[in-house]
């Protein structure tokens, strides 16, 4: 009785995949979670998805519908819907029921230790891991033991990812709530796919997993407790592929600030802005760089605002914005030092003392110094004895800048150009609290992605 029950309760593993397949289950079975779903709600998504892949059987190329066959060769090599014998009905649910108890192989499933009730191979199991790493199955071996839940989660797979490019590609987390949330919004959307497509063409613009990546992020209102990652894999026996994006906590919690914080929001428009390319948009760029070179998101808007500054001498009306967030960036998530924060603060008020927003060159001589260290040590130099003329009484006896601070710019390693690129946002922060006049930018954007970054989709198809 007891193996019975197991074989329609789902139980999350270690497995990504398997865990994206469950959290599929979940959603079209609408649970809160894949072990809040019933034996009767497992048994309808079964019959569900052996509905799915007997209308896709016969659909040919081209046609409504032909989507989840064409993945077929993607994700399931030499299943069923590959052979004329097997294509029908009858042979799509032989695939994909149960086995009987009695030919059950005697051994615990290898991803969650409930008997197992058949030995597994590449046609029901995706990679887990880089080609490097394939689970080929050596002759006379009988493959992978699974319990049917499990290998039922495999195949719940083009629920949650989507499939173009010959690859399919989805998100994972081990944020249990963001997990659900994602998936959930996912679900209906591949579901579209089943219905409509008739190709597997690369839909979804440029880096469409990273971007959605980012999307489900900004939806989401609960503190993420988990970095995300961005899956691609093929499980063709003939370009097999598997690749993994990570993008830690901190980034992934802080990406979710830009929407939820209103301040926050408004640099988050300039700050897309200054990722992008030639070729492809911000919103994409940031998404790719999050999980990528997320090194080079704050230095690129902080390029943005010296190309501004240089070529105007005056200071945009995005500074007071997109300042704030850089600084948040650097402190949040590469995580500069306290300390160091107040060394860098200080300094910034030193150069605000000497570098007023009413004098163009100045102020240009200082954001061209701030593009390379050497420049920037040499531009310090110089203004240690105009600060002396001009630095307020309470700070009479102090330097224009210490040894500690000095250290911090220059001499931490990797830290120092984190260092340097707070100082550069922390001047202009300084010099806007102190009014200084700003010029207006132009807020209108090309990016076509804002139009549904925001949008819930999930709930657009309830």
């Amino acid at each position: 009785m007891t193996d019975h029950l197991t074989q329609n309760e789902l139980r999350l593993t270690p497995h990504p995949l398997q865990r994206a397949g469950a959290y599929a289950i979940a959603a079209i079975a609408k649970a809160a979670h894949p072990e809040k779903v019933t034996g009767e709600q497992f048994d309808q998504v079964v019959q569900r998805m052996i509905r799915d892949l007997v209308a896709t059987s016969t659909v040919a190329k081209g046609q409504a519908g032909w989507y989840l066959l064409g993945l077929s060769y993607t994700l399931w090599p030499n299943c069923a819907l590959h052979y004329k014998s097997k294509r029908t009905p009858e042979g799509i649910a032989a695939w994909r029921s149960v086995p009987p108890a009695q030919a059950w192989p005697g051994v615990p499933c290898s991803l969650c230790g409930r008997p197992a009730c058949d030995w597994y191979g590449n046609v029901d199991i995706p990679l887990g891991a880089s080609v490097e790493h394939r689970n080929t199955t050596a002759p006379d071996h009988q493959g992978t033991p699974l319990c049917f839940p499990c290998v039922t989660s495999f195949h719940a797979l083009p629920y949650a990812f989507t499939a173009g490019g010959g690859v399919l590609y989805g998100l994972h987390s081990w944020d249990e709530r963001f997990m659900a949330r994602a998936t959930s919004a996912a679900v209906p959307n591949n579901q579209r796919h089943m219905m409509v497509r008739g190709d597997l063409k690369k839909g979804g613009g440029a880096f469409p997993v990273e971007f959605a990546a980012l999307r489900a992020l900004r939806w989401w209102d609960k503190r993420i407790t988990a970095g995300v990652q961005a899956i691609q894999f093929s499980n063709s026996t003939r370009d097999m592929k598997f690749r993994v994006e990570d993008m830690g906590q901190p980034l992934a919690e802080w990406l979710r600030s830009t929407a939820s914080d209103t301040h926050r929001r408004t640099g988050f428009r300039f700050l897309a802005r200054a990722q992008a390319t030639a070729k492809v948009s911000g919103l994409r760029m940031l998404a790719w760089r999050a999980f990528n070179r997320p090194d080079q998101i704050p230095s690129r808007a902080s390029g943005w605002l010296r190309d501004q500054i240089t070529e105007t001498g005056r200071i945009p009306a995005a500074v007071p914005h997109l300042a704030p967030l850089i600084r948040t960036y650097l402190t949040e998530v590469l995580h500069v030092l306290e300390k160091d924060v107040g060394h860098v603060t200080t300094i910034a008020r030193r150069i605000a003392d000497v570098v007023t927003a009413d004098d163009d060159k100045r102020l240009k001589k200082f954001v061209v110094a701030t593009r390379r260290p050497n420049d920037l040590k040499g531009w310090l130099r110089s203004q240690i004895a105009d600060w002396a003329k001009k630095r307020p009484a309470e700070a009479a006896n102090e330097p224009f800048i210490t040894v500690p601070q000095w250290r911090v710019l220059f001499d931490s390693g990797n830290t120092s150009w984190s260092a340097r690129e707070l100082l550069f946002v922390a001047v202009f922060e300084e010099l806007c609290a102190r009014g200084a006049t700003v010029t207006a930018t132009d807020e209108t954007t090309t990016d076509e992605d804002f139009t549904t970054l925001d949008t819930n989709d999930q709930e657009e198809s309830d």
